[in-house]
């Protein structure tokens, strides 16, 4: 599958941030972009990063027809996001779809698929495009 992969900067810091995460024992590179989030007194979570400005739900099929394992998707730059119907999708076969501060949030569940990113009021923040 080919993929928008992150540029070396981006990896460098999604190693940095989940390497010094509260909840990350240690992290595994499996392959170019996919790894595996060991984490303290959680299940471990295998995720793929990449660089897509808009994940959407095609992109989120042909993953994971290539990586039926991966738990999580994390488009990386900070103007990413993905669409309404990838997180649902994914959402209904507990994967998570995230930009990266909401993969941070979601380290701290038991089921990252199922965390949602609130605002200080409340509400739901959404990072997709459409």
């Amino acid at each position: 599958i080919m993929f928008p992969h992150p540029r070396p900067e981006s990896i460098d810091f999604f190693e940095r941030s989940i390497s010094n995460h509260s909840k990350t024992r240690w992290l595994e590179r499996l392959e170019d972009c996919r790894y595996v989030i060991h984490r303290k007194g959680l299940p471990s979570y295998e995720v793929l990063i990449t660089d897509y400005y808009t994940l959407g739900l095609a992109d989120y099929l042909e993953i994971k027809e290539e990586y039926p394992l991966i738990q999580g998707i994390v488009t990386l730059s900070n103007w990413n996001g993905y669409t309404h119907q990838a997180k649902a999708t994914a959402k209904q076969q507990n994967v998570g779809i995230f930009i990266m501060s909401e993969l941070l949030g979601a380290l701290n569940w038991n089921e990252p698929h199922k965390y949602i990113k609130k605002d200080p009021e409340g509400n739901i923040v959404f990072f997709g495009k459409c």
